[in-house]
Protein backbone atom coordinates (compact mmCIF):
# COMPACT_ATOMS: atom_id res chain seq x y z
CA UNK A 1 0.00 0.00 0.00
CA UNK A 2 3.12 2.48 0.45
CA UNK A 3 4.60 1.71 -2.36
CA UNK A 4 1.44 2.20 -4.58
CA UNK A 5 0.94 5.16 -2.36
CA UNK A 6 4.28 7.05 -3.57
CA UNK A 7 3.51 5.91 -6.79
CA UNK A 8 0.40 8.22 -6.95
CA UNK A 9 1.92 11.14 -5.23
CA UNK A 10 5.13 10.80 -7.20
CA UNK A 11 2.96 11.35 -10.80
CA UNK A 12 1.18 14.09 -9.41
CA UNK A 13 4.68 15.82 -8.44
CA UNK A 14 5.80 15.43 -12.17
CA UNK A 15 2.95 17.76 -12.90
CA UNK A 16 3.85 19.69 -10.70
CA UNK A 17 7.43 19.67 -11.09
CA UNK A 18 7.03 19.62 -15.52
CA UNK A 19 4.38 22.44 -15.37
CA UNK A 20 7.99 24.46 -14.79
CA UNK A 21 9.75 23.70 -17.43
CA UNK A 22 10.08 26.32 -20.47
CA UNK A 23 8.36 29.43 -17.78
CA UNK A 24 10.15 32.24 -17.39
CA UNK A 25 9.32 35.13 -14.58
CA UNK A 26 10.77 38.45 -14.35
CA UNK A 27 13.72 38.58 -12.08
CA UNK A 28 12.50 39.39 -8.69
CA UNK A 29 11.27 38.23 -5.80
CA UNK A 30 13.20 34.53 -4.21
CA UNK A 31 10.32 32.27 -4.24
CA UNK A 32 10.27 29.88 -1.77
CA UNK A 33 7.62 26.08 -2.16
CA UNK A 34 7.24 24.29 1.05
CA UNK A 35 5.50 21.22 -0.34
CA UNK A 36 4.81 17.78 1.35
CA UNK A 37 3.46 14.80 -0.51
CA UNK A 38 1.50 14.19 2.42
CA UNK A 39 -0.33 15.92 5.42
CA UNK A 40 0.95 16.42 8.94
CA UNK A 41 4.56 16.87 7.51
CA UNK A 42 4.83 20.01 9.47
CA UNK A 43 4.11 22.19 6.35
CA UNK A 44 2.63 24.86 7.84
CA UNK A 45 4.78 25.34 10.80
CA UNK A 46 7.78 25.53 8.38
CA UNK A 47 6.54 27.82 6.11
CA UNK A 48 5.42 30.59 8.44
CA UNK A 49 8.20 30.31 10.81
CA UNK A 50 10.48 30.70 8.11
CA UNK A 51 9.15 33.52 6.75
CA UNK A 52 9.20 35.15 9.61
CA UNK A 53 12.74 34.76 10.31
CA UNK A 54 13.71 35.65 6.51
CA UNK A 55 11.61 39.22 7.82
CA UNK A 56 13.32 39.54 11.27
CA UNK A 57 16.81 39.98 9.64
CA UNK A 58 15.43 42.98 7.58
CA UNK A 59 14.42 41.37 4.18
CA UNK A 60 10.11 41.76 3.08
CA UNK A 61 8.31 38.72 2.55
CA UNK A 62 4.99 37.63 1.49
CA UNK A 63 3.69 34.60 2.54
CA UNK A 64 0.55 32.98 0.33
CA UNK A 65 -1.57 30.23 1.91
CA UNK A 66 -2.29 28.33 -1.11
CA UNK A 67 -3.60 25.01 1.07
CA UNK A 68 -7.21 25.26 1.50
CA UNK A 69 -7.20 23.98 4.92
CA UNK A 70 -6.02 27.28 5.90
CA UNK A 71 -3.77 26.86 8.73
CA UNK A 72 -1.18 29.43 7.87
CA UNK A 73 -3.82 32.05 6.97
CA UNK A 74 -5.73 30.92 10.45
CA UNK A 75 -2.08 32.55 12.11
CA UNK A 76 -1.75 35.40 9.93
CA UNK A 77 -5.36 36.80 11.35
CA UNK A 78 -4.34 37.11 14.31
CA UNK A 79 -1.97 40.39 12.76
CA UNK A 80 0.70 39.56 15.04
CA UNK A 81 2.84 38.15 12.14
CA UNK A 82 5.90 40.88 11.07
CA UNK A 83 5.08 39.52 7.18
CA UNK A 84 2.53 40.21 5.05
CA UNK A 85 -0.38 37.37 4.08
CA UNK A 86 -2.52 36.62 1.96
CA UNK A 87 -5.24 33.27 0.93
CA UNK A 88 -4.62 32.17 -2.15
CA UNK A 89 -5.88 28.26 -2.63
CA UNK A 90 -4.88 26.46 -5.67
CA UNK A 91 -7.71 24.10 -6.45
CA UNK A 92 -8.14 24.59 -10.11
CA UNK A 93 -5.55 25.30 -13.09
CA UNK A 94 -7.42 29.34 -13.08
CA UNK A 95 -5.97 29.23 -9.92
CA UNK A 96 -2.71 28.84 -10.89
CA UNK A 97 -2.42 31.17 -13.39
CA UNK A 98 -3.77 33.95 -10.88
CA UNK A 99 -1.04 32.79 -8.71
CA UNK A 100 1.64 33.43 -11.06
CA UNK A 101 0.36 36.10 -12.03
CA UNK A 102 0.29 37.38 -8.43
CA UNK A 103 4.08 36.92 -7.31
CA UNK A 104 5.31 37.98 -10.66
CA UNK A 105 3.77 41.87 -9.30
CA UNK A 106 5.06 41.28 -5.75
CA UNK A 107 7.84 43.71 -4.79
CA UNK A 108 9.16 41.58 -1.75
CA UNK A 109 12.47 40.50 -2.07
CA UNK A 110 10.85 36.56 -0.65
CA UNK A 111 7.70 35.44 -1.54
CA UNK A 112 7.16 31.86 0.74
CA UNK A 113 4.26 29.05 -0.28
CA UNK A 114 2.35 27.09 1.69
CA UNK A 115 1.82 24.80 -1.17
CA UNK A 116 -1.28 22.68 -0.94
CA UNK A 117 -0.87 19.10 0.68
CA UNK A 118 -1.67 17.86 -2.65
CA UNK A 119 -0.04 18.20 -5.55
CA UNK A 120 -2.34 18.46 -8.55
CA UNK A 121 -2.21 20.14 -11.92
CA UNK A 122 -3.23 23.38 -10.30
CA UNK A 123 -0.01 23.51 -7.98
CA UNK A 124 1.84 23.53 -11.26
CA UNK A 125 1.71 26.95 -10.88
CA UNK A 126 4.16 27.09 -7.95
CA UNK A 127 6.62 24.70 -9.79
CA UNK A 128 6.80 27.37 -12.49
CA UNK A 129 7.77 30.38 -9.75
CA UNK A 130 9.89 28.52 -7.28
CA UNK A 131 13.46 28.89 -7.26
CA UNK A 132 13.58 26.57 -4.10
CA UNK A 133 11.79 23.61 -3.06
CA UNK A 134 11.60 22.72 0.50
CA UNK A 135 9.88 19.01 1.29
CA UNK A 136 9.69 18.61 5.07
CA UNK A 137 9.71 14.70 5.91
CA UNK A 138 9.01 13.31 9.18
CA UNK A 139 10.35 9.49 10.34
CA UNK A 140 7.73 7.30 8.71
CA UNK A 141 8.19 4.91 6.20
CA UNK A 142 5.26 6.38 3.99
CA UNK A 143 7.01 10.03 3.88
CA UNK A 144 10.40 8.12 2.92
CA UNK A 145 9.22 6.27 0.13
CA UNK A 146 7.83 9.40 -1.32
CA UNK A 147 10.68 11.65 -0.62
CA UNK A 148 12.15 9.17 -2.68
CA UNK A 149 10.09 9.16 -5.80
CA UNK A 150 9.73 13.13 -5.47
CA UNK A 151 13.77 13.81 -5.62
CA UNK A 152 14.02 11.66 -8.96
CA UNK A 153 11.79 13.97 -10.53
CA UNK A 154 13.48 16.88 -9.08
CA UNK A 155 16.60 15.34 -11.03
CA UNK A 156 14.75 14.76 -14.11
CA UNK A 157 13.82 18.06 -13.90
CA UNK A 158 16.70 19.82 -13.94
CA UNK A 159 17.93 18.04 -17.09
CA UNK A 160 15.19 19.95 -18.51
CA UNK A 161 14.44 23.34 -17.16
CA UNK A 162 17.31 26.31 -17.40
CA UNK A 163 18.82 27.17 -14.08
CA UNK A 164 17.91 24.31 -12.46
CA UNK A 165 15.55 24.03 -9.39
CA UNK A 166 17.10 23.67 -5.74
CA UNK A 167 15.70 21.18 -3.33
CA UNK A 168 16.00 21.00 0.34
CA UNK A 169 15.11 18.10 2.13
CA UNK A 170 14.03 19.24 6.16
CA UNK A 171 13.72 16.67 8.60
CA UNK A 172 10.41 17.52 10.47
CA UNK A 173 8.91 16.68 13.73
CA UNK A 174 11.53 14.95 14.76
CA UNK A 175 11.77 13.09 18.12
CA UNK A 176 14.98 11.84 18.86
CA UNK A 177 14.21 9.90 21.71
CA UNK A 178 13.11 7.38 19.34
CA UNK A 179 15.12 4.53 17.03
CA UNK A 180 13.60 6.46 13.98
CA UNK A 181 14.33 9.82 14.12
CA UNK A 182 18.14 9.48 15.27
CA UNK A 183 18.21 7.56 11.66
CA UNK A 184 16.43 10.09 9.47
CA UNK A 185 19.22 11.66 8.99
CA UNK A 186 21.39 8.83 7.64
CA UNK A 187 18.34 8.04 5.30
CA UNK A 188 17.85 11.20 4.28
CA UNK A 189 21.38 11.71 2.91
CA UNK A 190 21.31 8.52 1.09
CA UNK A 191 19.25 10.59 -1.39
CA UNK A 192 21.82 12.13 -2.50
CA UNK A 193 20.36 15.64 -1.90
CA UNK A 194 21.09 18.90 0.62
CA UNK A 195 19.43 17.59 3.91
CA UNK A 196 18.75 20.87 6.18
CA UNK A 197 18.66 21.42 9.94
CA UNK A 198 16.14 18.97 11.25
CA UNK A 199 12.94 21.16 12.78
CA UNK A 200 12.19 18.52 16.08
CA UNK A 201 8.85 17.95 17.59
CA UNK A 202 8.60 20.46 20.14
CA UNK A 203 5.92 21.75 22.47
CA UNK A 204 6.67 25.46 21.65
CA UNK A 205 5.44 25.37 18.26
CA UNK A 206 2.03 24.27 18.90
CA UNK A 207 1.80 26.65 21.56
CA UNK A 208 2.92 29.42 19.41
CA UNK A 209 0.49 28.73 16.99
CA UNK A 210 -2.17 29.11 19.54
CA UNK A 211 -0.81 32.43 20.46
CA UNK A 212 -1.01 33.67 16.84
CA UNK A 213 2.90 34.41 16.78
CA UNK A 214 5.75 32.87 15.35
CA UNK A 215 8.50 31.09 17.51
CA UNK A 216 10.57 34.20 17.32
CA UNK A 217 8.30 36.34 19.30
CA UNK A 218 6.42 33.41 21.78
CA UNK A 219 9.93 31.58 22.23
CA UNK A 220 13.03 34.34 21.57
CA UNK A 221 16.36 32.40 21.70
CA UNK A 222 14.61 28.80 22.59
CA UNK A 223 15.52 25.52 21.05
CA UNK A 224 12.71 25.68 18.58
CA UNK A 225 13.70 29.13 17.26
CA UNK A 226 17.43 27.75 16.82
CA UNK A 227 15.79 25.40 14.17
CA UNK A 228 14.08 27.79 12.46
CA UNK A 229 16.87 30.18 12.61
CA UNK A 230 19.40 27.37 11.06
CA UNK A 231 16.97 26.43 8.61
CA UNK A 232 16.89 29.97 7.42
CA UNK A 233 20.33 30.08 7.20
CA UNK A 234 20.40 26.72 4.83
CA UNK A 235 17.55 27.81 2.75
CA UNK A 236 19.96 31.09 1.97
CA UNK A 237 22.93 29.09 1.64
CA UNK A 238 21.44 26.79 -0.70
CA UNK A 239 19.92 29.88 -2.80
CA UNK A 240 23.63 31.82 -2.61
CA UNK A 241 21.80 34.36 -1.08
Amino acid sequence: MAGHMATQLGNQFTRFLFGATGYTRREASVVIAVVNLKGGCGKSTIAVNLACELASNGDSVLLLDNDSQGTSSHWLSHGRLPIEGQSMPLENDEDGERLVRAVAARPEQYVVLDAPAHVGAATQAAGKIADLVLIPVTASGVDLLATRRAVELIRQVRTVRRGGLKCLIVPSKIDRRTDAGRRIDEQLRSFGETVGPTVHQRTAFVEAFGAGQWIGQYAPQSAAHYDISSLAIAVKRTLRI
